[in-house]
């Protein structure tokens, strides 16, 4: 059987176990619900526990072969580098049934720091109410589901930041509805900040492939900044991927305009000459 085939069955028995939580946990277990501290086995061959003695214990549940999965982890790294010194611990947990040297490979890859769980029989994501992937769930020092935050192509880091933050109580509850949900205001007070979670949002959607989307999302960038000289570079690349060299030298021009020295624009034009 293989990895997905394995893991709709072990969900469809975590469904059935979920049976006595009300209707609100049909996606996942209830905030405030107690969430028990247990041994699993790492990945190291080792044992690790789910729980710290911390105030606030992420768990980043995740699978190999996922690039929603690596782009969350990437974007973790950097929330781990600017909530370092506070009282969190941060755990991975994989289902037993994902391929041990993929998720070797993927954690080195995206340089995520923190003991890898090996959940077995898919206890923990049948218990918390987990059946997709990417998602990082946040226990508060009274060992309850603090938070649950699925991922999203924009922001990450700054909301579960803003959650880890309001577990340790660093923010209130209405800090963190703002980091929730901006008010629409401060939202377009900065255009270059929009720009650049459109450039962020384009260069994700380019790495994966999906070129159109890409190209369509690093014109809003483009939009809200057209001083935004990475953007262009970006757009130059996009074109260039789609073989549509003429439009992609004159991204590449407009980069150039707005920064002399850059060395990706350069690059690309060179390559739409050699033809490639």
């Amino acid at each position: 059987m293989g990895y997905l085939a394995g893991r709709a069955v072990r969900l469809l028995t975590a469904t059935v176990c979920l049976a006595g939580l009300n209707a609100a946990s049909a996606v996942h277990a209830q905030i405030g619900t107690p969430v028990a501290d247990r041994e699993l086995a790492t990945l190291g061959g080792g044992k690790g526990r789910v729980l710290g003695d911390v105030g606030a214990s992420v768990l980043v549940f995740f699978r190999p072969g996922q690039e929603r999965s690596k782009s969350a982890l990437e974007e973790l790294t950097g929330c781990q580098a600017k909530l370092a010194g506070k009282s969190v611990r941060w755990a991975a947990v994989v289902s037993d049934a994902a391929p041990a040297d993929g998720v070797a490979a993927l954690m080195r890859e995206t340089r995520f720091a923190a003991p890898v769980l090996v959940d077995s029989g898919d206890a923990l994501y049948g218990s918390l109410g987990i059946a997709l992937h990417p998602v990082v769930v946040i226990v508060g020092a009274d060992r309850r589901l603090a938070a649950f935050e699925p991922f999203r192509s924009l922001d990450f880091c700054t909301v579960v930041s803003a959650r880890i933050r309001h577990t340790l109580r660093e923010i209130s509850d209405d800090e963190l509805r703002a980091a929730l949900e901006p008010p629409s205001a401060a939202m377009q007070g900065g255009a270059d900040q929009v720009a650049r979670r459109y450039h962020a949002l384009a260069a994700m959607q380019f790495k994966a492939g999906n070129h159109d989307k890409a190209l369509d999302s690093v014109r809003k960038s483009l939009e809200r900044n057209p001083q935004f000289a990475p953007s262009h570079e970006l757009m130059g690349e996009i074109l260039l991927a789609q073989m549509n060299c003429v439009a992609a030298v004159d991204a590449f021009t407009q980069a150039l305009a707005l920064d002399a020295n850059s060395a990706a624009a350069k690059a690309g034009i060179e390559r739409c000459k050699a033809g490639r």
